[in-house]
């Protein structure tokens, strides 16, 4: 029983982070101005996720 509550309280947890997410980025979508610069802000720092890392 106890494992039940625990997976069911994961669930819950994870359910409602995804919610809040979602909200969050549904009100940035709302907002032009904040949307666009979310989207510039991703493009900059696209180019810079491997930079100076090589294949190992």
């Amino acid at each position: 029983m106890q494992a039940v509550l625990d997976d069911a309280i994961e669930y819950y947890q994870r359910d409602k982070f995804l919610n809040e997410a979602n909200a969050a980025y549904a009100r940035l979508k709302a907002d032009p101005k904040a949307w666009s610069e979310e989207l510039e802000a991703r493009r900059a720092s696209a180019g810079t996720l491997m930079d100076g890392i090589e294949d190992e």
